[in-house]
């Protein structure tokens, strides 16, 4: 815990470029050897080494040397920190009269009062750094050994902060890094927070934009006083349409919270004004008394039940892409799938950074990114350049968040045909950092075939030959077959070593060169193994 508390107090920026940390790593390893000019030093910084880390380490040297009461050593602290002479000037008088008094020469009280200056400015409240220790590691432990409880509790705690939608996400994606699934909404496992069953995390319906406490409350009242929900009309007459009115069960719909019935998004969207008014003269005649015909034969003794989802309309459901859009609409993140799914290995092949990491980047740094196009807008400039006055604003969205970019006139006129709503493609861009969020200047954009082809410089083959026999010639003519499927213009090298472990590259000739966006990566891995088919490319920032 020792560790764990120096470890908070240290790794700030002061101390870092200070040299503290560096000092305090050495002498804790032995590589350094820790010094102290009096004993009371000793005896107040052995447990770091010798280094002033803690604002209580400055108190008690200043109140045991010095005989500063400790209330005066707190405020000489603060006023160190804040660089107030003529309070430190006051507590250095202070202290060297009392360390000589206390027998301590006046040049070795001089040095300590300047140590303590000089570290004091840095120091941190060890009471602090200990409370966040321990919480640290707290969180740790139940992160390693309960991590679908630990996550599930993190988006709780997120769960009705509208600004905090792009955190959780990152949480849902750390939560799968975890190897936690998670469920998607649904009216029948759902509570209204995030909550965790059979090792699996239940999306809380609190987090579907619109939905409220109380619709989600009120539908896990229904579901537990009457069981699981039948189907979407079944649900419609079980809850109250004052606390769950018709707005939240579209939102509902558009989730896929309705997708364990077994019925489509569509005849949903389409039975939604039938199944309401159905609903309420359902619920008017159970509070006048009256049952209705089947119900009526099912308390004598008949078989009233219905077949599930009885009423709904025979329609095709929503396109992909639709649905995903809804999703979207209704929790600001996809959570079924991603629009860019199909892209993802792609993506990470060829683009420098993702949206999330753009802050690691220097001003004007040049980047790649690769991403979906959203929240177009078409502005105008006061002042036209080259007689062009349109530039773009829009967002690029990848698989880690969103990336605010402009495009200026000059740009703009040269690639307008790609900027486009949902549009899913490659930008070039140079990295703005006037405030905290960086702003992409957008110099270029290309479709996603594009660039591959300028971005891909060559396929890399690792070949291991067993005995130049009959085997390898047929792999050798499998990979000639793979490779003539995908003509194209980029060049192909086979790295091959022999038994000997000798090495030699070849480079294959013109009538063997590829596409690199449609040769099959899957194919010639499954000749040569996993890991042994590269695509080399230009440099993109990952080494």
């Amino acid at each position: 815990i020792r560790d764990l508390i120096a470890t908070n107090a240290l790794y700030r920026p002061g101390p870092l470029s200070g040299g503290m940390v560096d000092a305090y790593v050495n002498r804790k390893h032995g590589r350094e050897k820790p010094t102290y000019v009096h004993p009371i030093m000793k005896e107040v910084l052995e447990e770091t080494y010798g280094i002033l880390v803690y604002q209580e380490q400055c108190m008690r040297i200043l109140n045991l040397l010095g005989g500063i009461e400790l209330a005066s050593a707190y405020a000489c602290i603060k006023a160190i920190s804040k660089k107030k002479e003529d309070i430190i000037k006051a507590r250095r008088i202070d202290f060297l009269k009392g360390a000589q008094e206390r027998g301590v020469t006046e040049e070795t009280a001089a040095e300590i009062f300047d140590l303590i200056v000089h570290f004091g400015g840095y120091g941190f409240n060890k009471s602090h750094s200990a409370a966040y220790a321990k919480l640290g590691y707290q969180t740790a432990y139940l992160k390693t050994h309960y991590p679908a409880e630990f996550m599930a509790a993190l988006l709780t705690s997120e769960i009705e902060d509208s600004n905090k939608r792009d955190i959780m996400v990152e949480h849902l994606g750390d939560a799968r890094r975890l190897g936690c699934e998670v469920l998607p909404p649904s009216i029948q496992e759902g509570e209204a927070e995030f909550t965790v069953k059979n090792g699996k995390i239940v999306f809380g319906l609190l987090a579907i934009k619109g939905l409220g406490r109380g619709a989600a409350e009120e539908i896990v009242r229904a579901r537990n006083e009457g069981g699981p929900f039948k189907d979407f009309f079944d649900f419609c007459e079980r809850i109250d349409q004052k606390a769950v009115p018709k707005m939240a069960i579209e939102r509902l719909i558009k989730v896929g919270a309705f997708d364990c019935t077994g019925a489509k998004r569509s005849q949903l969207w389409d039975a939604l004004d039938r199944a309401l008014q159905a609903a309420s003269q359902a619920q008017s005649d159970r509070r006048h008394g009256q049952m209705n015909l089947f119900e009526s034969f099912d308390g004598a003794g008949g078989n009233g039940e219905t077949q599930a989802n009885e009423g709904l309309r025979n329609l095709p459901e929503w396109p992909p892409l639709e649905k995903l859009k809804y999703e979207k609409e209704a929790l600001d993140f996809y959570i079924s799938s991603h629009p860019l799914g199909q892209y993802e290995e792609v993506l990470k092949r060829f683009t420098s950074f993702e949206a999330a990491h753009l802050k690691q980047c220097e001003p004007n740094q040049e980047v790649f990114l690769g991403g979906m196009l959203t929240l177009v807008r078409l502005m105008n400039t006061k002042k036209a350049r080259n007689g062009n006055s349109r530039y773009a604003r829009f967002k690029l969205e990848d698989f880690s968040g969103a990336a605010e970019c402009v495009m200026w006139p000059d740009d703009y006129v040269k690639f307008k045909d790609l900027v486009e709503e949902d549009r899913i493609c490659f930008i070039q861009a140079l990295v703005e950092r006037k405030t905290d969020e960086p702003i992409l200047q957008v110099t270029r954009i290309m479709t996603i075939e594009q660039g591959q082809i300028e971005r891909t410089t060559g396929l890399s083959l690792q070949l291991d030959l067993t005995d130049g026999g009959e085997e390898d010639v047929q792999r050798l003519e499998s990979i000639r077959r793979v490779l003539s499927r995908s003509r194209g213009h980029l060049p192909v090298f086979i790295n091959i070593r022999d038994g000997a472990g000798k090495r030699l590259v070849m480079k294959l000739g013109e009538d063997l060169k590829v596409n690199p966006t449609n040769v099959s990566k899957a194919d010639l891995e499954t000749i040569l193994g996993p890991g042994r088919v590269e695509f080399s490319r230009q440099g993109n920032g990952r080494g």
